[in-house]
């Protein structure tokens, strides 16, 4: 590490938003501006290895993109789907990925050879959208991303909370449904991409008129269909859909109205590829179960807001946090 420590700031880095899904790269300058992007699919099945390399690769992508080289950065951060030992930057448990106690932070730092900072991923997306976007305004949040997987974080005091053992905000791991098989019982065996997809071909043959059966016959790599198609037909009132949807929505809120009766945060903030693709329709779906379920009725106050940044949220988070 000795010779990044001795090179001149340059102002750029670079943030990392590690999915179970994709990649998303950013060079961030020093005014907070993403400069240049990369993304590309994950592909956890090729194991650590195979990612770590798609990982460097989409970062030269991103740096050849804004016109620097990778020498030239001051720092990584890295948001990943897991609980994280902050500080000793390891992955403790990514079941997206496969990973459990991973040394990601030692790893890239040899790759590298740059300083490293890793973090979960959601919390790394919180504090982009609290220092930059739609949390601005509140110390206490709650973040939920909705995608591949369900994640969560916490803002509480205008920093990030990560707990004694550095699990908090993982509200995907709810028990929703105690009596359920394996599988069956948590918020984001419910509520995620993968859940709903899930759900619809359990019921698609009561659907037969159902446009999504087409899509679930023509899978992608991932072994489920893209957020894009699902609100695709969701926005056309596509039956099913429209039920599986709704139900999982429903399900969101009565979580969120839980984890807010519990802390009595100011804000929550719903982030995700699911989110973006779904929409106002779908935030209201969930707004309605939250204050139907919410304790005491003076918390359905609780701002209730979409992610501002977007696909920038968990690169420019990750980036803030090089420092």
């Amino acid at each position: 590490m000795s010779k990044s420590k001795k090179r001149k700031k340059s102002g750029f880095v670079v943030g990392v938003d590690l999915g179970g899904t994709n990649i998303t790269v950013g060079v961030v300058d020093r005014s907070h501006r993403v400069v240049a992007m990369a993304k590309r699919k994950t592909k956890a099945s090729i194991g650590l290895e195979g990612v770590i390399e798609r990982i460097v690769e989409t970062i030269d992508r991103a740096c050849e993109s804004a016109g620097v080289t990778r020498l030239q950065l001051d720092g990584i951060g890295i948001g990943a789907p897991s609980a994280i030992d902050f500080d000793e930057g390891v992955v403790i448990n990514a079941g997206n990925l496969g990973w459990k106690h991973v040394p990601l932070r030692t790893i890239l730092q040899k790759r590298l050879e740059l300083p490293i900072v890793v973090e979960n991923d959601v919390n790394a997306a919180i504090w982009g959208e609290a220092k930059l976007g739609a949390a601005k305004s509140w110390n206490d949040v709650l973040a939920v991303w909705v995608g591949t997987g369900i994640g969560g974080g916490f803002v509480l005091g205008g920093e990030i909370y990560r707990g004694a053992f550095h699990t908090a905000g993982e509200i995907g791991q709810m028990i929703l449904f105690p009596r359920c098989g394996v599988g069956r019982r948590t918020l984001e065996e419910h509520c995620s991409r993968l859940a709903m997809v899930r759900a619809m071909e359990t019921i698609a043959g009561f659907y037969p008129q159902s446009k999504i059966r087409s899509a679930l016959a023509a899978r992608s790599d991932d072994g489920a269909i893209g957020s894009s198609v699902i609100a695709e037909c969701y926005e056309a009132g596509d039956e099913l859909v429209v039920r599986v949807v709704d139900d999982s929505a429903e399900l969101l809120g009565l979580a969120l109205a839980n984890a807010v009766t519990l802390l009595s945060v100011e804000a929550i903030v719903i982030g995700g590829g699911v989110t973006e693709a779904l929409g106002k329709r779908y935030l209201s779906r969930v707004r309605e179960s939250f204050e139907w379920h919410v304790f005491p009725s003076t918390l359905k106050k609780c701002h209730l807001v979409a992610s501002e940044l977007g696909d920038s949220a968990g690169v420019l988070g990750a980036a803030l946090l090089v420092g």
